[in-house]
């Protein structure tokens, strides 16, 4: 353990030394650690004793936080006078790409049905908030794109998950003896409940910490644990009522960050910092876990699919989609 801790300490030293270059070329942070990752795992240095459970636990974490955190960023205001670019990339560039990518899997891989190809599909198709903080918080990038990446990214999810069941279990792979009806209700309450639960956790918790903190009642450090605060009871309270915790967690921060601007300043710090460091350790622990297994198992079929996955299948929608929208080539 101690070893572990030494050499993951190098690794973001390291990558901490020539960040700021980095920034211009195609090597991300995530990519630097799921390679450093896999090659820990490899030398035995980590991944051993690492269990599943804990490796769930992390990914959640990270995910809740980063969602909440880049939720804040977003300025309704702002939204509302652009709002024509993301309801095209969820209304028309989701669909198209989840039909694009359903008839790619369904030639290259004969033997899956339309549904486990369609399944496939939406799966891959929602973007990952992790993976797109470099850009949505990069200021070279223009703020009309950055505001739009940021909330498809926030909300693809839920919009992609009744697909993702409803297909799952039409493919038989949810537990059996649930029909239709039980999953089209158990996706209604997933994102109509999680919402709700986040905009009430997120408006009325951002507006009374405001209010504290104008007064002086918070210091600076519990101010930021507060906000962090907030974002954690957003997703337990979506799930307590059957609602989806991780569009609770972004609603939640969207709510946040309007109600109470004043508090985006500690969240973005955090996001940039602590949290960065927490997904930097999620990709790592990937790298060194599950990476090993995936490519034991990975044929040239498969890395075709996702390399058209990442490119052709979600350009060429998204390209269509925002034709007649004046942005440049």
């Amino acid at each position: 353990m101690d070893l572990t801790f030494v050499v993951v300490a190098a690794a973001i030293y390291s990558f901490g030394l020539v960040s700021g270059r980095l920034e211009r070329s195609p090597l991300t942070a995530p990519l630097f650690f799921t390679a450093a990752g896999w090659g820990l795992g490899r030398l035995g240095v980590l991944g051993a004793d690492v269990g599943e459970e804990a490796i769930h636990t992390l990914a959640e974490l990270t995910l809740i936080l980063v969602l909440f955190t880049d939720a804040s960023r977003i300025d309704l205001g702002c939204l509302r006078r652009e709002r024509a670019l993301p309801t095209r990339l969820l209304a028309i560039g989701m669909p198209l790409t989840i039909v694009a990518g359903t008839a790619v899997g369904k030639a290259l891989f004969p033997a899956l049905t339309w549904v486990e190809a369609g399944l496939l599909a939406a799966i891959l198709t929602p973007t990952d908030a992790a993976l797109g903080q470099a850009v949505v918080s990069n200021p070279a990038v223009p703020v009309r794109i950055r505001q739009s990446l940021n909330a498809e990214s926030g909300l693809n999810d839920g919009i992609a998950l009744p697909v993702v069941l409803l297909l799952a279990s039409m493919a038989g792979a949810v537990e059996e003896g649930e029909g239709a009806a039980f999953w089209v209700r158990f996706v209604v309450l997933a994102v109509t409940l999680g919402p709700l639960a986040g905009a009430a956790v997120g408006w009325v918790g951002g507006k009374l910490l405001a209010a504290a903190s104008a007064r002086d009642w918070v210091n600076e450090p519990f101010q930021r644990l507060s906000v962090l605060a907030l974002a954690f009871g957003a997703f337990g309270a979506a799930e307590l009522v059957g609602g989806n915790g991780f569009i609770a967690a972004f609603v939640a921060g969207l709510c946040v960050g309007n109600a109470a601007p004043a508090l985006r300043e500690p969240l973005q710090a955090f996001g940039e910092a602590e949290g960065q460091l927490l997904a930097l350790a999620v990709f790592g622990v990937f790298g060194a876990t599950l990476l090993p297994a995936a490519v034991a198992h990975t044929t040239a079929t498969a890395v075709v699919y996702a390399v058209l996955s990442l490119t052709v299948v979600r350009m060429v929608p998204v390209a269509l989609c925002l034709l007649g929208s004046g942005l440049r080539g």
